[in-house]
């Protein structure tokens, strides 16, 4: 029984949410996606809110920007499962569970199974776009 348990917990998906947020990269408050590897993490709502439990926005180069979701694919549905950007600021971390995640969202420590949801991403001049 504890197996069927555990096993449930770490097959659950992250919750489907339809949003699309856009941001101008060249905004003071986004200097970090001014620089390869640099990353931002947006709130899940608010003006430029998205995800289920907000964003991190990685900059690959100067075309290519990543989106993912902070809801650790395991364990899900646990308040605390949030993704942040460790404090080496090297990759990110759930403190809950502690799994560990590099800037392409794949998993490289802890529990998870999966890698973090990833979200489409579109730049236009300086505008971003995410979208679900």
């Amino acid at each position: 029984m504890l197996a069927a348990c555990n096993s449930a917990t770490t097959t659950q998906t992250i919750p489907s949410i339809s949003f699309s947020t856009q941001i101008n990269i060249t905004n003071q408050q986004y200097q970090a996606l001014r620089f390869d590897n640099g990353v931002v993490v947006l709130p899940a709502t608010g003006i430029n809110g998205g995800g289920v439990k907000g964003l991190l926005v990685v900059r690959q180069n100067a075309s290519t920007y990543l989106a993912f979701d902070r809801n650790c694919p395991y364990q899900p549905y646990d308040a605390c499962s949030t993704v942040s950007l460790d404090r080496s600021r090297l990759f990110f971390r759930d403190s809950c569970c502690t799994s560990q995640f590099d800037f392409r969202g794949n998993v490289t420590g802890g529990p998870a199974l999966r890698p973090l949801r990833q979200y489409s991403t579109s730049l236009s001049g300086s505008l971003l776009t995410i979208t679900n």
